[in-house]
């Protein structure tokens, strides 16, 4: 009978697996322009919070982070492209949150343009 008892504990409980995929290339890729939108919306709030109020940003530094923010955003697009042909969801996930992070900030560094 202690042998039974013995034989019971030692059984192991099921486990489950979470089918999770491990991130390739290209999501690192994509993650690396989210980070990189992310950071460039963050200089361009930056430098027009440095300004005193009524005063607006230099033309040509407003076009710089316009431009600069549409390249995230295209480029998060056709990286959007190549990882939904790999089948992960983290580099879709990256790409579309890559395309929206540059599109706040063509917004953002048109509207501070705009409203001084």
């Amino acid at each position: 009978m202690e042998r039974g008892l013995v034989h019971r504990r030692s059984e192991k409980l099921p486990s489950i697996k979470l089918n999770v995929p491990k991130p390739k290339l290209w999501d690192l890729i994509t993650g690396a322009v989210v980070v990189a939108g992310c950071l460039l919306f963050a200089l361009n709030w930056n430098a027009a919070q440095g300004k005193p109020p009524g005063t607006s940003l230099s033309g040509e530094l407003t076009l710089r982070f316009v431009l600069l923010q549409l390249l995230i955003c295209l480029s998060s697009l056709m990286l959007l492209g190549r990882t939904a042909k790999q089948g992960t969801i983290w580099g879709n996930l990256a790409a579309v949150g890559g395309m929206f992070v540059g599109l706040s900030g063509v917004l953002l560094a048109a509207a501070l343009w705009a409203a001084a």
